[in-house]
This record gives structure tokens, sequence and C-alpha cells, in this order.
């Protein structure tokens, strides 16, 4: 019975020894700055922890399962880098609290992690995991193009927006006198060199609801999430004269037609007059 004590004894010890060191190592946080970048730019990555006076045995950096940068204080020298396509890391400004990649990828999308070790008398471990996502904005505004200059009440109304290479792909949007109208937009994707140039059609009968005061205003929207958003638009000289105005200026043209045929009929009575007397 003494010696079931004594191991049970043990193993309270080890578990308060051991979950004692555990809480020696706490608030690990990972930080991407910035964790939405451009492609060919770079990112600063930082790991910040509380080691509550416990000695550090290494931070370790991963991309993916892979492991890319190590800072161990005991070893000399204190950091190693692990090759890995496309990730170029600045030694000069990295160190055990954050690294700095160069020069930023594709392939770089995804997740990175960083580990913290605690050293002896036992090890603890914390990993936090945090996403970077590689893009590519639109070097310029959509273009929006149609098939006419002027549309009236019945006319179809076709347009052809278009966004320039950008990735992930723009989101276009047709927006007519601020209404959305993209019931019936067709839109495509060309992808090019990893990139994507989109393309978006429109195909709308006009009903007199569609109008303004007269006008049209179309608008094309190119939109990446909360990073990138664009517009063009176009406002239509679509209103013509109104009947009304037509009829006066043919009642002015025959006033104007009127007055030199009066002085014709004038002139010639007065001839015929002079000959019978």
């Amino acid at each position: 019975m003494s010696v079931s004590k004594n191991m049970f004894f043990v193993i309270v010890v080890i578990v308060i020894v051991f979950f004692r060191d555990i809480e020696s190592l706490k608030n690990v946080v990972l930080d991407i700055e910035p964790r939405i970048v451009e492609f060919g730019k770079e990112s600063t990555l930082r790991c910040s922890y509380d080691l509550e006076n416990a000695p550090l045995y290494t931070v370790k950096w991963y991309r993916g399962q892979f492991e890319f940068y190590r800072f161990t204080p005991k070893e000399h020298p204190y950091t190693k880098t692990f090759p890995i396509e496309g990730l170029d890391v600045d030694e000069s400004r990295s160190n055990e609290h954050q690294v700095v990649l160069r020069n930023i990828g594709f392939n770089l999308s995804g997740n990175f992690s960083c580990e913290v070790t605690t050293d002896e008398p036992l090890l603890a471990a914390i990993t936090v995991i945090k996403d970077m996502l590689v893009v590519v904005l639109p070097k310029s505004p959509p273009s929006l193009t149609t098939d006419k200059s002027f549309y009236e009440v019945g006319d179809v109304l076709r347009a052809n927006c278009s966004s320039p290479q950008s990735r992930p792909a723009a989101t276009l949007t047709f927006i007519l006198n601020n209404i959305v109208v993209c019931e019936k937009c067709i839109t495509h994707k060309y992808p090019k060199e990893d990139l994507f140039r989109t393309e978006s059609y429109l195909d709308l009968p006009l009903s007199p609801s569609h109008y303004h005061n007269g006008r049209l205003t179309l608008k094309c929207v190119a939109q990446i999430g909360d990073l990138y958003q664009q517009d063009t638009e176009f406002t239509f000289a679509n209103v013509k004269d109104p009947i009304p105005a037509r009829v006066t200026q043919t009642t002015s043209l025959a006033r104007r037609l009127q007055k030199p045929f009066n002085c014709l009929l004038l002139t010639y009575f007065t001839i015929c007059c002079f000959l019978y007397f």
C-alpha cells in the first residue's frame, strides 16, 4: 500500500511540475503585416510571447508543414534558414520575434505558424497559426462600352465591362441609375499567367422604370473583397425633343414661308388692277 502511495505522490508531483512549466509560457500571438500582400512585395511576421522568466529554447517558423526559419539562442549561429521555393527571408531583419519575407510569390498564400519552445527542466511548446493572402490588384479602372450612344424605351441596352488582370479575379457589377441590374449578366474569367481578366455582358430590355428624369446612367463596378473597388460610368444623351417642340418648329416654319407668299399675292393683285384700269 505504501508503494502505491509513493507512486501516486510521484505522479502528482510530475503533473504539477509539468503544468507549472506549461504555465510559464503564455500569450503567444502571431501577427502578419500586411496579411494581404501584393505580389513581389514584402511582409513581416511577428511572434510575441510571454516566457514568465522561463529560458527560451527555440522559435521555429513554418510555411504549412515545412520549417523555413529557426532561432535558437544557445546555438551559434543563432539562426538557421531552410530553403523553400519562392520564400526569401531577409536575415538581417529577422530575429527571435520576427521574420521578414521579401519578393513574395503566389505560392506563399496559405498558413504560416510560429512555434515557441521553452528550455529545461521541462520543455513546453505553443504553436500559433495565421493565413497570408498574396494578390495582384488591377492596374486601372474597368472599361465600359455599349452598342449605342442613346436608348429609348423598348430598346435593348447591351453593354460590356472588363477589368484588367488581377488575382483573385475581380467581381463586376452593373448599376443602372443606382439600381443593380445583373439579373441577365454573363461573366467570364480568362486566366493568363496566374492572373485573371474578367468580362461581364449586360443585355437589358429597357422599360420606363429604368429611366430617371428621362436619363440613363450606367455604371460598372469592379471589386475584389475589401481590397479594391473602382468604377466607370456613362450617362446617355437619350432624351429626344418632345413632340410639342417639333410642332412649334413646324408652325414657326410655316409662318416664315407664309410671309413671302403674301407679298407675292399682293404684287400680283396690284399688277392686275393696273392693267384693268
